[in-house]
């Protein structure tokens, strides 16, 4: 492989077939010809449960063994591995997917995303960086404007901070059941350019 960064792409749609998954084409394309070395998260196709199951006097998820959890465990080893973590998500209620943010609750445990051990939580992951790729039925002003930017905020306040990575990039495509053609063509330019990008950083 031509690069140091290791991509992780986390495909977190609640259907089999969708512009999520187009979307996880044109990066893979992408990143195919760039030379790096890539792996992918299709939680559907994969089966993942999102549901954390937490035992009695548990606060928080853990890092898991392969013997007990061995789809859990190579998400949370993906993690390790990877430099550069790219999410694919529409936003359903403002927000990602429930088998996305059950993603979020089993993966980014401690011991993989997060120290336990002091208070508050330390984030683990400060030498990442992050690309969040949403798809919207609502307009950009219903998001923005009217709802005030919450599920880019779900990311940019909330995990992102708590697990330690400071340098990321949110890219929305609204109106998703509108016509594609030229909007189409500009995203998928826009996340090309992101990932060109993002690959030659340095942390």
């Amino acid at each position: 492989m031509g690069s140091s960064n290791r991509f992780l792409i986390v495909l977190g749609q609640g259907r089999e077939l969708g512009l999520a998954h187009h979307l996880l084409s044109v990066v893979l394309d992408t990143l195919s010809s760039l030379d790096v070395e890539y792996r992918v998260h299709d939680l559907l196709g994969d089966g993942f449960d999102p549901v954390l199951r937490l035992q009695n006097g548990q606060h928080s998820a853990e890092a898991v063994e392969s013997s007990s959890e061995p789809l859990v465990a190579r998400y949370q080893a993906d993690v390790l591995w990877a430099t550069r973590l790219v999410f694919i998500h529409p936003v359903w209620w403002f927000a990602p997917p429930a088998i996305l943010k059950g993603w979020i609750d089993r993966v980014l445990a401690g011991g993989v995303a997060l120290d336990h051990g002091v208070e508050p939580p330390l984030g683990l992951l400060q030498d990442r960086r992050a690309l969040v790729l949403q798809t919207f039925k609502a307009t950009k002003a219903v998001e923005r404007w009217a709802m005030g930017g919450i599920s880019r905020k779900f990311w940019t306040r909330a995990v992102f901070p708590s697990v330690g990575i400071q340098n990321f990039t949110v890219l929305g495509l609204h109106g998703a059941q509108a016509p594609w053609g030229k909007r189409l063509t500009t995203f998928e330019r826009r996340v090309h350019e992101a990932l060109v990008s993002l690959e030659a950083s340095t942390n």
